[in-house]
């Protein structure tokens, strides 16, 4: 039954952890429904991290080998700034200095004064009307190629707003990116690429966390089937929402984060 919680909160994150419907609010659901406890809760967040990592390294082989081409250029010929992948590098570097900042000196006041199904609701419902307006308002006029310094930065704004619970990353800098002219798999594009430096840190910071704990034969067991889980789920996920946004907006999560905040709300007062 453990493993079987286990598949389920692996298949949960990697849903909800590239789909912008809040991968906080559903694990916190998911866990309390569950009542998956053979693991620490930390513990196996790292976990599923690590999954959701392999689903995007390996869905992106390609860019992430033209990004390290363009980090090696970059460091033996620092001047050179005239190709994509140099400029991605760029742009993603400067993009994840706000969220690790905002991970690194308010991760803690976020996690005791602001992760409570309450807040959740509340942003649930905000991003949501986001979406509606990136999708009424919004005009794709570029293409990555295109994106500027300054349009990264505020992606890289609005990603650090993702460690409120319920907002969801991958939403909000979807909708930052469709706010610069970049069209939804461009700016879903640039998402899955910058949350790679994130979900390292966030993995790594969480790793040394519990680096301490001894885990038994079965708790290793458990982490595995979530690795396993998020990264295959992960890489479903991500190739399926890219096919989704060819063709359609983001009206269909918003409506789906209208329901879960009312579900939730229905949970809370019973």
């Amino acid at each position: 039954m453990d493993f079987l919680r286990a598949i389920i909160l692996g298949v949960v994150q990697a849903l909800t952890e590239f789909l912008p419907v809040s991968s906080s609010a559903h694990l916190i659901l998911f866990r309390e429904w569950l009542g998956f406890d053979s693991v620490d809760g930390l513990t196996f967040d790292v976990a599923l991290h690590v999954g959701t990592l392999l689903a995007i390294v390996t869905y992106f082989r390609r860019e992430m080998r033209g990004l390290v081409r363009g980090a090696g250029r970059l460091v033996t010929r620092p001047g050179i700034r005239n190709d994509v992948n140099q400029r991605l590098v760029v742009f993603i570097v400067a993009a994840t200095i706000p969220a690790a900042l905002a991970g690194f000196f308010l991760d803690d006041w976020i996690e005791a004064q602001v992760r409570s199904l309450a807040v959740i609701v509340v942003t649930l419902i905000v991003g949501g009307i986001l979406f509606i307006i990136a999708d009424r308002y919004a005009k794709p006029l570029r293409k990555l190629d295109g994106l500027s310094f300054t349009g990264a930065m505020l992606i890289g704004v609005a990603q650090s707003i993702a460690l409120i619970p319920g907002v969801s990353r991958s939403g909000i800098t979807i909708v930052a990116g469709m706010s610069q002219k970049l069209g939804r798999v461009e700016a879903a594009r640039f998402s899955f690429l910058l949350s790679v430096p994130i979900l390292i840190g966030a993995g790594l910071k969480k790793g040394i966390d519990v680096s301490s704990n001894a885990l038994s034969g079965g708790e290793l067991g458990l982490l595995a089937v979530g690795v396993l889980t998020s990264a295959v789920a992960g890489w479903i996920v991500i190739r399926f929402l890219l096919r989704f946004l060819q063709s359609h907006g983001l009206a269909l999560f918003a409506y789906y984060r209208f329901v879960l905040a009312v579900v939730i709300l229905v949970w809370l007062t019973r």
